[in-house]
């Protein structure tokens, strides 16, 4: 008979041998991975934000599930878009300056499309892991999905700005916003700060004067700083000079607003 000290021990150690949190698939090719974990930058599918769960809890319930309120759709495919009411399930967007445009696929020529767009995807799901969001890089079936459209140049899609583009949606009274960023933007990690910005600009956020905070710069004399992720601020003050503003409005939680939009 195995004394019941040393029992206790052996169980302890298949536990923590069979524990889910340990068990580590790679993703999908999507990002998918099974119910309660996300695919992390390492493709790996883990639960985030938690290392164990805590004591005397079911090791299931534990886990953290990504957000299922919205997902961000990165479109490198090339996409044809139309102006109206912002729309991605329909390819619409208010901002468009023309009546249609076409979108190509991203940096399509160049040698380095798959590891870029992959640094790029794998970027973005870090600097949105918190919450966490779920990125995908295929259209989602069904749901309502931020899409952001990757390539080509301001001419092709009708867009004011030379860079990127989305509408500033005071409120979030529209949840499938469509974003558009063009291929000759760099660096790698301007492009990935762009998008979280972008995202911001469609839920209502403004510009900020903060180097360091993923608003700087849309619509407003902010110079990201791109060296660095850029954060999202919690509370931060709004620009009062920018360009484009929200009504009575002159700080933003920024980290609430996309927790409330993805994740409630």
């Amino acid at each position: 008979m195995i004394p019941a000290r040393r029992a206790s021990w052996i169980l302890l150690l298949l536990s923590a041998c069979f524990h889910p949190t340990y068990d580590r698939p790679a993703c999908g090719p999507n990002g998918e991975c099974p119910r309660g974990l996300l695919c992390s930058a390492q493709q790996r599918c883990e639960a985030p934000g938690a290392d164990l769960p805590d004591a005397g809890s079911d090791p299931i319930d534990a886990l953290t599930t990504a957000c299922a309120s919205r997902t961000l759709y990165l479109n490198f495919e090339g996409q044809k878009l139309t102006q109206g009411p912002s729309d991605a399930t329909l390819n619409q967007a208010s901002w468009m300056q023309v009546g249609s445009g076409t979108v190509p696929r991203y940096l399509a020529s160049n040698t380095m499309r798959a590891t870029t767009i992959q640094t790029i995807t794998d970027g973005i799901r870090a600097q949105l892991s918190q919450f966490p969001i779920n990125v995908v890089t295929t259209r989602p079936a069904s749901g309502n999905y931020v899409m952001i459209v990757f390539g080509g140049q301001a001419p092709q899609v009708g867009s004011a700005f030379g860079s990127a583009n989305n509408q500033l949606d005071c409120g979030d009274l529209r949840p499938n916003d469509v974003a558009w960023i063009s291929d000759n933007l760099a660096p790698t990690q301007r492009v990935i700060n762009t998008a979280v910005g972008a995202i911001g600009f469609g839920l209502g956020l403004t510009g900020t004067l903060d180097q360091n905070d993923c608003m700087c710069g849309w619509d407003n004399g902010c110079g990201l700083n791109n060296n660095t992720a850029c954060t999202l601020g919690s509370p931060i003050s709004r620009d009062p000079n920018a360009n484009q503003r929200c009504a009575g409005l002159t700080t933003q939680d920024e980290a609430a607003t996309f927790h409330k939009a993805f994740c409630e």
